[in-house]
């Protein structure tokens, strides 16, 4: 194999070799789609039972909108795509230790999180399938379906995806050092509860909700909701999307720094290989 000599064409070579192996791994395995399907329909059924058995009108009266089902269901799964860049790059750091063949990625003459975004690529891809599946099974649903298309929706969902990726290339390099990723998730998770992932931050206490409030990707969260399902915002939308913006610059550009400064200081204390 030629070595790659630092041009575009060449890192694009080595995100797409990265991306073609996690599909080789995992999106030729029938079973996987099958199993997604019918946690999917699992989840839609429970939210509906949800609805049905306590009503939407006090999640509607704390910022939630109307549509209870679609908020729970297909805000939930938009947001497992724009988190795949949170948590790609630790499992494909801890398959590559695992399989024998990170050295062998260190050692490629190319910035080593260039793999992290073929995988995280891949991950996005079949988790939008998910999505798309979901929206079409909602049609169907009285009173579940979305409420319109906002085409905001599509640079939202980009700057979004760019500041997750950047804040999870982080946490991977952290990951890395510690020689496993459980620190790392359960501080991602806290973030993403917060920020009001799967509620809306009204339904909060005051005494908690200033926490939901300072975290940008607060925002970023409800303007993604607003665009796909019309939900109010917290703030008006313009100030949101200057803080969707701000966090997906800060995030790709500081997450790369730490993720090489964390990536040398594992490399010179000879971690690499070792992370379980």
């Amino acid at each position: 194999m030629r070595p790659y000599t630092g041009t575009r064409r060449a890192l694009a070579m080595a995100a797409w070799a990265s991306c073609v192996r996690e599909w080789r791994e995992f999106g030729r395995q029938k079973l996987f789609y099958v199993s997604t399907l019918l946690a999917l329909a699992l989840l839609l059924t429970t939210r509906l039972l949800a609805e049905r058995a306590f009503g939407s009108e006090g999640f509607e009266a704390n910022g939630g909108g109307s549509n209870f089902v679609g908020y729970v269901a297909l805000g939930w799964l938009a947001l497992q795509i724009a988190q795949q860049g949170l948590y790609s790059g630790q499992g494909y750091l801890r398959w590559a230790s695992q399989a024998g063949v990170l050295p062998h990625v260190w050692a490629t003459p190319c910035p080593r999180w260039i793999p992290i975004v073929g995988v995280t690529g891949w991950e996005i891809a079949q988790w939008t399938v998910m999505l798309g599946v979901l929206a079409v099974a909602l049609l169907f649903l009285p009173g579940a379906a979305p409420a319109g298309f906002d085409p905001l929706v599509i640079p939202v969902f980009a700057l979004a995806l760019i500041a997750f990726w950047g804040l999870g290339i982080a946490f991977a390099g952290v990951g890395l050092a510690q020689r496993q990723p459980a620190l790392a998730s359960i501080f991602v998770v806290l973030i993403f509860t917060m920020a009001g992932s799967t509620f809306p931050v009204a339904m909060l206490p005051w005494e908690v909700r200033w926490v939901s409030l300072a975290l940008p990707y607060t925002y970023v969260i409800d303007a993604m909701r607003h665009t796909l399902l019309g939900t109010p915002t917290i703030v008006p939308l313009a100030v949101e999307l200057g803080v969707l913006a701000a966090s997906a610059i800060g995030g790709v550009l500081g997450g790369i720094w730490i993720f090489n400064r964390v990536a040398n200081r594992a490399t010179r204390r000879g971690l690499i290989g070792l992370f379980t």
